[in-house]
């Protein structure tokens, strides 16, 4: 995968949560895990925290919808 401009934001989908995220200048990726304590994850690419997580896909802002912050998901049929 080429790496995104800097400044694009992401949403990364994991088994039970979606986090937040944007690509930093030197193509690192950062997740928002608590923006209410301000806890974030940093990798080299944005490929990285899916291997790092065990899983799961990014979504790029064209494919987001639902409003752009943190959230808990219900499991569906297909997570379990």
């Amino acid at each position: 995968m080429t790496s995104p401009p800097p400044g694009t934001v992401f949403r990364l989908h994991l088994r039970h949560r979606v986090f937040d995220g944007w690509i930093e200048p030197g193509g690192q990726a950062v997740a928002i895990e608590d923006p209410e304590y301000g806890l974030t994850t940093c990798a080299p690419t944005v490929e990285d925290p899916l291997r790092g997580y065990g899983g799961g896909h990014i979504t790029w802002p064209d494919q987001h919808h639902e409003p752009p912050q943190q959230h808990e998901r219900e499991p569906s049929d297909r997570d379990r």
